[in-house]
């Protein structure tokens, strides 16, 4: 019973460390990949290991999202719009 008891204590003073990590700056971002079937945006280098998934769960998030991207990345950045399978 006391061991519960401790393990129940702890278990509520547990605390999910945030971690928070840093990736290329945006200008390093060549290409994105638009899955509108499953609202996701694929950003990545020539390397497609190097990048990020946003995955979204309604189209108005995942339309502003597309719409920063144009702002940010490079003028010479390629979207294209097919299926991920990443």
């Amino acid at each position: 019973m006391a061991i519960a008891f401790i393990a129940a204590i702890k278990l509520l003073n547990w605390e999910n460390p945030i971690h928070h990590e840093q990736s290329l700056p945006w200008g390093e971002y060549n290409f994105v990949t638009v899955d509108r079937k499953r609202l996701m945006i694929v950003t990545h280098r020539t390397d497609i290991t190097l990048g990020f998934e946003a995955r979204f769960k309604h189209e108005v998030l995942f339309n502003k999202y597309l719409n920063f991207l144009h702002t940010v990345l490079p003028c010479t950045a390629e979207f294209t719009k097919k299926a991920w399978k990443g």
